[in-house]
């Protein structure tokens, strides 16, 4: 008399069971992310390659030479902005906080460094392709006791505090190796005597 009640299946697309199925795996770590950077295109101009051409031809120790391949060096380029510069443009200024990592692509700079309370004034630095400004600022947020201009027309890259935060978070590796040359750097700079750099030669 009375109806057994039956229970209704309803067909699932099989899209939608691969979707539940792809979410029960376990997300990626963040840093495996990092693997990412060899999707980046290649540029047919890319400046920060340049950069680390000129870089592996300097012979003085004080080139920056991180560990990095083509594609990270597109990475790194990507997260920078290009500026050409005339002669004689200030780039930066005595006792500023600048956070802004700079890469002398084209071009020669001149960089003077003052004495200050916790700095002894030293030679001037010239700054050739292949070379940083602004190494000190990537561990300290203190003002800077350099003064730097152009010598003649310049092309730099220039990796802010901002964008310098936003590489570390999406590409860790690249990040580490910038921050371990450049501790080679101020290494080098301060086994001589000089407290700035290698004097200028003509």
């Amino acid at each position: 008399m009375f109806n057994t009640p039956t229970e209704v299946r309803y067909g699932i697309p099989s899209s939608v069971d691969r979707l539940f199925a792809a979410r029960e795996k376990p997300l990626r770590f963040p840093a495996d992310l990092d693997l990412c950077r060899d999707r980046v295109p290649a540029a047919k101009d890319c400046a920060a390659a340049r950069f680390a051409a000129e870089a592996r031809k300097l012979t003085s120790r004080h080139a920056f030479r991180p560990a990095l391949n083509a594609a990270d060096w597109r990475t790194l380029s990507s997260f920078c902005i290009e500026r050409r510069l005339p002669p004689d443009h200030r780039v930066v200024i005595r006792g500023r906080a600048d956070r802004t990592l700079r890469f002398v692509v084209e071009g020669s700079l001149w960089q003077v460094c003052e004495a200050s309370a916790h700095a002894t004034a030293g030679q001037p630095r010239l700054l050739l392709p292949g070379t940083i400004l602004g190494e000190d600022t990537l561990f300290s947020d203190a003002p800077g006791d350099v003064d730097v201009r152009t010598l003649e027309d310049a092309l730099i890259l220039e990796l802010s505090l901002p964008r310098q935060k936003e590489l570390t978070a999406a590409f860790p590796a690249i990040a580490f190796e910038l921050l371990r040359a450049a501790g080679a750097v101020i290494a080098a700079r301060g086994r001589p005597a000089a407290a700035c750099e290698e004097p200028a030669t003509n």
